[in-house]
């Protein structure tokens, strides 16, 4: 129980990446097309079971003056039930610009940008981003 997940979370698509706590080896995972809040919950904590986690973190998508709107509210009924499903830590973790980076990465290696392929790599940032504080604390 040593990795964590990180979640990009989306009303329709969730981007996954797992890493370990040194923040060594992070791996995006296949977005998952859930179909409301309810089958996102099931299908992260099904995805989660099959790992061994130690903790979630879950992008939080402020504005750009760090005030929440409607969607952070929504991913933090997300992690509450999140946790209560996989009885496992929930941390978020601002996410702001994870998908414009994202876009610009997948432009520079000359990615066709598929649907999905932006969350993935969105989670994948943020992920990296919460393990290098880790290891500067």
């Amino acid at each position: 129980m040593n990795r964590h997940v990180g979640i990009d979370y989306g009303r329709t698509r969730l981007g996954i990446a797992t890493g370990d706590v040194r923040g060594l080896s992070i791996q995006g995972w296949p977005t998952l097309v859930a179909s409301g809040f309810k089958d996102a919950v099931s299908q992260v904590s099904s995805f989660i079971a099959d790992q061994e986690v130690k903790k979630i973190v879950i992008g939080l998508p402020l504005n750009m003056i760090g005030s929440r709107g409607e969607m952070a509210e929504e991913v933090q009924r997300f992690a509450a039930a999140l946790g209560t499903a996989t009885k496992l830590k929930t941390v978020l973790w601002d996410e702001r610009l994870t998908s414009k980076q994202a876009n610009r990465l997948l432009t520079n290696l000359g990615n066709s940008r598929k649907t999905g392929d932006v969350d993935r790599v969105a989670a994948t940032l943020m992920l990296e981003s919460y393990l290098r504080s880790l290891s500067t604390t």
